[in-house]
């Protein structure tokens, strides 16, 4: 009888033990990423791809790395008919950190992973569904499965939305916008979670003044993003992450709207207060960095021809 106790108390104290060690192992994954020294090569990539990284400050490019190392703790990142590269790592986690770097702490619960793929793929239609989705090629996605989520991105888009920071965009920040946007429970254009609720009249109220004028064709804001009120919130974060000022200049009430909604306040002084940073900062810091490039220099953009073949003309523009 009593080695019967004692065989149920064992049994029941490796139960409780395995219940402790999966309610846990989350905050364990957490700890050993941040105990782990962040590689030098990843930060080299940042520096030569990231923009947004290069123009923060010492303490904040700490905290990105870290957010960089949590992202990647908790989500795995799978190659389709294509290598996980170390590159591909570095994007996919600064994709997932830029949109929410204003909110230390930041998680993606739903997200458990992305889907590398080698470049853009066709949408797959059903001719028996009753409502067909948009017709069209894919750069990235993000769909559901139960109770997760997945993201598939292209990674030739991905490579190419960090190549130019200043083309307004970037697939990968594009498509976890609508992650930001879904925190709530729906991707529907009006990001509740961190949009505080006196702001959500007046950003449906812009939204649709500026989807109607992108509709109208009387908008410089990428015309996708006149497909819905998803698909705009999405866009505007490219153009809110890439291109900060000249959103100010066209669209001064989206672009104050936005700083409010994603903590980048531009009169704050950056790293005074951490999570609410100056979106421009980057982009000043990018373009300080141009007056000491030579025309027969290696391009910034990492494409390996001469800054004079490759961005200065579009630079010059800018």
């Amino acid at each position: 009888m009593l080695l019967s106790y004692l065989l149920a108390a064992a049994t029941l104290l490796a139960l409780v033990f395995g219940f402790y060690r999966y309610l846990t192992a989350d905050a364990r994954r957490q700890r050993a990423a941040l105990a782990a020294p962040f590689p030098g090569h990843w930060r080299e990539l940042l520096l030569t791809h990231v923009a947004f990284y290069a123009g923060l400050e010492e303490a904040e490019k700490t905290r990105f790395e870290q957010a960089m190392q949590l992202f990647l703790a908790r989500t795995r990142l799978t190659g389709i008919q294509t290598e996980v590269d170390d590159l591909t790592r570095v994007l996919t986690a600064a994709a997932a950190v830029i949109p929410v770097f204003g909110f230390p702490g930041w998680e993606y619960p739903t997200l458990h992973e992305v889907l590398i793929v080698p470049d853009a793929w066709q949408l797959e239609t059903s001719p028996d569904q009753e409502v067909q989705p948009l017709q069209g090629t894919l750069l990235g996605s993000v769909q559901g499965f139960q109770t997760s989520q997945y993201m598939r991105l292209s990674r030739a888009a991905l490579v190419q939305g960090f190549a130019d920071a200043e083309d307004r965009h970037n697939v990968g920040v594009h498509e976890f916008a609508h992650l930001v946007d879904e925190a709530d429970g729906q991707i529907d254009g009006v990001p509740a979670a961190v949009l505080p609720p006196a702001l959500r009249q007046p950003w449906a109220e812009v939204m649709h003044r500026e989807l109607a004028a992108i509709r109208a064709g009387h908008s410089d804001i990428d015309s996708y993003a006149g497909t819905n009120e998803a698909e705009f919130f999405a866009v505007v974060n490219e153009y809110f992450f890439e291109r900060p000022e000249k959103l100010q200049e066209h669209h001064p009430e989206l672009f104050e709207l936005l700083s409010q909604a994603m903590h980048q306040h531009p009169e704050q002084t950056l790293g005074a207060r951490p999570g609410h940073l100056d979106p421009r900062q980057w982009l000043r810091q990018l373009r300080a960095n141009k007056k000491v490039l030579g025309r027969n220099s290696p391009c910034p953009c990492g494409s390996g021809k001469k800054y004079k073949d490759c961005h200065l003309a579009v630079n010059q523009d800018a």
